[in-house]
């Protein structure tokens, strides 16, 4: 199962710098609510979409991490960062959080 997530410019620029200079390969998404679709494994994406459109993706892991102590954000989605795989930009309807996408 595909997630969505909307991410700033600067954010994701950001999450492709950790990986490009520091070597960071796992990055994580902070959110609210548990995505509970998601396969174990490398199978699933995180989709971003900055300005209303798709920009491209990265592999998640299947992995949600839960820090009881992060009343605004306790679960952790983990992906890749170093495996963005860019997209020609498409138009997405706008949304707040996450989506499962098909």
């Amino acid at each position: 199962m595909d997630l969505g997530v909307t991410m700033s410019p600067e954010v994701l620029e950001d999450k492709l710098e950790e990986a490009r200079e520091r070597g960071r390969r796992e990055a994580t998404w902070n959110t609210k609510r548990l995505p509970s679709r998601l396969t174990s494994g490398w199978t699933n994406r995180l989709w971003v979409a900055c300005g209303g459109r798709w920009v491209g993706y990265f592999p998640l892991s299947g992995d949600v991490l839960w820090n009881p102590d992060d009343v605004s954000a306790p679960y952790a989605i983990i992906f890749d960062a170093s495996r963005w795989t860019r997209v020609a930009p498409t138009p997405t309807a706008r949304f707040r959080g996450w989506r499962y996408l098909d």
